[in-house]
């Protein structure tokens, strides 16, 4: 099996993360409500970085928020200093929301959300949309951590584990064929981290491509031989190949 790197542009990328939603197919965006924000505690802006001379910055988080509207998982996509990034962590756990729903039924999602500091002000956080992502130059900052783009890689992470998905012992003898589509990062262990169907024929394979790729292990990604973050598009086609 081959690994695809997505070299799409981050900013189209985190618009898949918003509305690309985990088991959700485009043919149903119109029944879909979004997931909905009922507190946010922001942190206050931590003064020892103005002693340091550091006045302003930002941390972005990928959340995972299941159908009770709790958070399962969070993924410190990128920050310009890493305590900004400490403090997008700890405080979007303490967050409260109300689940996204598709046709009625709460659902499983995958949101960004970025932290914006600066010590004159405050801080205050928004959902990213695709024009503002891709806007900040993550990299200026010497202490900062980023999701790097595929053309900036040593090479294409070398897999650890990477099982392919089984094909639905629903479908065989009934000739199925269809596709699933996955997005996913590889961190800096090389571990998967919040992956999601992004495109799918029929559930079932949305769900084996997924309960697959959750399995994964890489060796990490490498930029000049610097273990970082990247974002992976892997599409997966099934067919019965009993027939």
């Amino acid at each position: 099996m081959n690994l695809k790197i997505d070299k799409k542009p981050l900013f189209t990328i985190i618009w898949a993360l918003i509305f690309g939603i985990f088991s959700c197919s485009a043919a149903a965006v119109e029944d879909f409500e979004s997931l909905q924000v009922v507190s946010a505690k922001l942190p206050k802006y931590p003064l020892r970085l103005t002693m340091e001379g550091v006045y302003d910055g930002k941390a972005r988080v990928v959340i995972s928020v299941n159908d009770e509207g709790v958070v399962d998982d969070v993924y410190l996509e990128a920050f310009t200093h890493p305590t900004f990034g400490k403090l997008a962590d700890k405080y979007i756990r303490l967050w409260t929301f109300k689940p996204a729903k598709l046709n009625g039924e709460p659902i499983s999602v995958i949101k960004a959300y970025e932290f914006d500091f600066e010590d004159k002000r405050g801080v205050h956080a928004a959902g990213i949309m695709e024009s503002s992502a891709d806007k900040f130059n993550w990299g200026r900052f010497s202490k900062s951590k980023r999701t790097y783009s595929p053309k900036e890689l040593d090479q294409i992470p070398v897999p650890v584990n990477m099982e392919t998905p089984l094909y639905p012992g629903e479908f065989r003898g009934q000739r199925v064929e269809g596709s699933a589509t996955v997005l996913f990062y590889i961190d800096d262990e090389g571990d998967v981290r919040m992956p999601h169907v992004v495109e799918y024929s029929h559930q079932n394979f949305a769900q084996v491509a997924l309960f697959a790729v959750e399995k994964w292990k890489f060796q990490p990604p490498m930029v000049k031989d610097k273990a970082v973050a990247i974002l992976v598009r892997q599409e997966f086609n099934f067919y019965d190949k009993g027939r």
